[in-house]
């Protein structure tokens, strides 16, 4: 009986120890994960509407938020576009996209900023092909409305593409865009 209160009370010691550590390292990185996670989101900003050079944020009581993008600061000026974040279900995870649109509401680009999908599968919404820069998945959004925000199995250039063994990976970008969109078309217009 000694023996278990002995072994028990090193083991509640190192647990104590183990606990404090992590919950040190979690204060000393919360403030530089955060900052790392800002500097990506306004870069994905950027990059779904390449023509805006200042942002200004707004949102909806019921929490959907989304941007204004203008193409210099000047007081008075028409914003050239919006940008809002898209999330969706997908086969392992919350997929995070950011979805920019110009005035007419024709898509300009996306960018996947979060996912934890599988492997060689669901990860392949951010795949980039061999000599080229950018992503084929995503690329396939550029210049679309949200009546064509569809997966389709087989090639239709009208319509999104599906990736092979990844068709819930690929609905939740497509139609998290879609309803992203829908918000955000009643909110600016």
């Amino acid at each position: 009986m000694r023996e278990i209160l002995k072994l028990s009370g090193i083991l509640t010691v190192i647990t104590v120890c183990a606990a404090g550590a992590l919950a040190n390292v979690y204060l000393v990185t919360r403030d530089k994960i955060a900052a790392v996670e800002k500097m990506r989101e306004e870069s994905a900003r950027r990059a779904v509407l390449t023509e805006a050079g200042f942002f200004k944020m707004d949102s909806t009581s019921d929490g959907f938020v989304y941007y204004f993008g203008y193409a210099d600061s000047s007081a008075g000026a028409q914003p050239i576009g919006f940008v809002a974040m898209a999330l969706g279900q997908g086969y392992s995870s919350t997929i995070r996209t950011v979805v920019g649109v110009d005035r007419e509401m024709s898509i300009t680009g996306i960018k996947v900023a979060f996912q934890q999908e599988t492997p060689g599968l669901g990860t392949r919404v951010e795949e980039v092909k061999r000599g080229q820069k950018t992503s084929w998945f995503q690329d396939q959004f550029k210049g679309k409305k949200i009546e064509q925000l569809e997966v389709v199995r087989a090639k239709d250039p009208a319509r999104i593409e599906a990736i092979t063994g990844a068709t819930i990976s690929s609905k939740a970008v497509t139609n998290s865009v879609r309803e992203a969109l829908t918000k955000l078309k009643t909110v600016v217009k």
